[in-house]
């Protein structure tokens, strides 16, 4: 399932990213383990944290971030 349809609250490993340099520039990679702390409304942007950073991700970038969810 992509990052952006995710709805649990626990947290979630990244298993596959698009080709994005801003990504890893960020510090978003694969194996990753982050956290949705909210979704915007209206197809808007999502905010997720990896340890002490939030950073928000655009709806088109985050439907192509595949993540599982870490129990």
């Amino acid at each position: 399932m992509s990052i952006y349809q995710f709805k649990g609250k626990n947290s979630c490993i990244i298993e596959k990213m698009p080709q994005v340099p801003l990504l890893s520039s960020l510090g978003l990679r694969e194996g990753m383990k982050v956290r949705v702390m909210s979704k915007q409304p209206l197809g808007g942007p999502i905010v997720v944290s990896m340890g002490n950073r939030s950073i928000a991700i655009a709806k088109d970038v985050a439907n192509q971030i595949l993540v599982k969810e870490v129990l």
